[in-house]
């Protein structure tokens, strides 16, 4: 299977990087990657593979792609021309997610599902916004759309309902799903300011790079979005999401929730009731007997209500590029197996 992987930021070298880690089982697999595109720092492309190693030494000493070229390879100008006329078999979308419109990830992954081909993406912002869309391009053209990165990072949570869970209806949805907050608001809790948690928190390198589209719950509201129409099948937009984030969040907060013997989180929440849908991003305190209370620091994870089974929780430890790039490998294996 041929992967063109689009986009080479902190995602997409996590991605090299796990190919090279994990290359017996790329190679058991007859995954080998042939391309990577950027905008800014250089195409590569080589039908017969990228040595993968001498890519990411090569980008560190030069912060080019294109400083690598192999017998066979080719070196591009042009992303487009890789995307629209060259040979692979799955693209990985690993460009910076835009809450607003959508691009250029919506576009990317449009031209490849046109072309037959199967999609990997990372893309939280074009996802929430363009799901039906882009599902119903795939499935015109027979190919997979896999997601699983978008929403609890390296946490399966879509393949574990699609593969773990089949025949079960998800009635409730509870998650904590953006990792800065919950450091923010973890750090906060050991006595930190919000000011000095979220500079932490930046300073460590996991959040967007835009970080008020974390603080104001526009990230986690994007994940909510997609949780709602991948797993509870609900037709809606990021519009009819109640959104608070954390910005206004104060010491004073904190201390009542611990007073309240509880902790205070940044919770999504998709429940269908007699009222209608409830569909929100906010602060809320949580009860220590809550399961997702006792994630702290990065740790993101969700608890859903299943109609057969009743409740079952998933959570990670971690939220960073990593383990992002491993979610798209999972896709890209889940898509060799068929």
């Amino acid at each position: 299977m041929r992967v063109l992987l689009f986009g080479c930021g902190r995602v997409g070298r996590s991605f090299c990087e796990l190919l090279s880690r994990k290359r017996n089982i790329a190679a058991s697999a007859s995954i080998s990657l042939v391309g990577v595109a950027t905008r800014s720092r250089g195409c590569i492309y080589n039908p017969y593979g990228i040595d993968v190693d001498n890519l990411l030494k090569w980008e560190a000493l030069t912060g080019r792609l294109d400083a690598l070229l192999h017998e066979g390879g080719l070196i591009l100008n042009d992303a487009d021309e890789m995307l629209e006329d060259l040979d692979y078999d799955v693209l990985v979308e690993c460009t910076p997610s835009d809450f607003e419109l959508g691009e250029p990830a919506r576009t990317i992954m449009k031209k490849a599902l046109e072309r037959g081909k199967h999609v990997v993406t990372a893309n939280t912002g074009a996802m929430s916004l363009y799901y039906d869309e882009l599902m119903e391009g795939s499935l015109q053209r027979g190919v997979s759309l896999l997601y699983e990165a978008t929403v609890l990072s390296g946490t399966p949570l879509f393949s574990l309902v699609r593969e773990g869970l089949p025949g079960c209806h998800v009635k409730r949805f509870e998650g904590i799903l953006n990792g800065t907050c919950n450091y923010i608001l973890s750090v906060m809790g050991m006595g930190s300011s919000f000011d000095e948690a979220m500079l932490e928190a930046q300073r460590r390198g996991l959040s967007e790079q835009n970080p008020w589209f974390d603080i104001d719950g526009l990230e986690a509201a994007a994940k909510t979005v997609i949780v709602a129409k991948s797993m509870m099948s609900l037709d809606i937009d990021i519009k009819q999401v109640s959104i608070n984030g954390i910005r206004n969040v104060t010491m004073q907060n904190i201390e009542e929730a611990k007073r309240k013997g509880g902790k205070l989180k940044l919770v999504s929440r998709i429940e269908i009731n007699s009222d209608g849908l409830d569909i929100s991003v906010g602060p809320e305190i949580l009860s220590l007997n809550h399961p997702l209370a006792y994630l702290e620091g990065f740790s993101i994870g969700a608890l859903l209500l299943t109609d057969i089974i009743g409740e079952v929780c998933i959570s990670g430890s971690s939220s960073g590029p990593k383990e992002t790039a491993y979610s798209l490998l999972r896709d890209v294996l889940s898509i060799k197996r068929g």
